[in-house]
């Protein structure tokens, strides 16, 4: 299956096998891993102290599932706002209802194939679509909501879920400055500035959109800057 999201990646964004191994790929693994490790603990019944008013008796708190999830993801990292949403929600004992963005449309259909062919289709279903299918998704009476996108889309999802009060968890993209003191070491600021500012060609919501530099500091910053970027050509 990497080899299949790898091809359809290259298409939709045009990225390298690598570059999906080391931004989509390895971080789905390892979120994998994670649940694994440590669902039984999450499940697992956590005995807490019995109020007095109450007592004698034996006080627990019982993880039940929240119900049915709606995923949105997005087009710049159609595996990881998909996938790792989505092994949290099994984790949790929900089901859950997956859409992609139709904008990477060959990364959507890797991902409709992979939930079509490994997970019980009455609980767990990829489906496909633009603006309408999201606007029924999220106007639906489902018990939470988890969109990765944009801020403006964000508003739009949160307004249709309070019409029905259904919780969402946004992660959204905005302006993110990046701070380089006095006395900061410019060779690693220059490295971090290049690799947040253009790794997945620059589609990353947390990339620095500017920098501040201490005014000491900006020849020296720039200049290791300039260094990284011809790299990147």
């Amino acid at each position: 299956m990497s080899e299949e999201f790898n091809e359809a990646r290259k298409k939709d964004l045009g990225m390298g096998s690598y570059s999906n191994w080391l931004f989509e790929i390895m971080l789905v693994e390892r979120e994998l891993d994670y649940v694994i490790d440590n669902v039984m603990g999450w499940a697992r019944p956590k005995h807490v102290d019995t109020p007095l008013i109450v007592g004698p008796a034996k006080s627990m708190v019982l993880m039940e599932p929240l119900g049915v999830v709606v995923v949105l993801g997005s087009w710049n990292y159609p595996l990881v706002t998909t996938l790792k949403p989505l092994l949290s929600v099994i984790a949790a004992g929900n089901t859950c209802v997956v859409k992609p963005s139709e904008m990477s449309l060959y990364s959507s259909q890797c991902i409709q194939k992979l939930i079509d062919s490994a997970l019980d289709q009455d609980c767990f279903k990829c489906v496909q679509g633009g603006v309408e299918t999201a606007i029924r998704a999220t106007s639906s009476l489902v018990d939470k909501i988890i969109y990765t996108g944009s801020t403006e889309k964000g508003k739009l999802v949160a307004q249709a879920a309070a019409k029905n009060l259904v919780p969402c968890i946004l992660e959204l993209g905005g302006k993110s400055p990046m701070i380089v003191d006095k006395g900061a070491d410019c060779v690693y600021s220059g490295v971090k500035a290049a690799l947040g500012a253009f790794c997945n060609f620059g589609q990353t919501c947390i990339r620095p959109d500017y920098c501040l530099v201490e005014y000491t500091m900006v020849h020296k910053f720039v200049d290791e800057l300039s260094k990284q970027l011809k790299d990147y050509d």
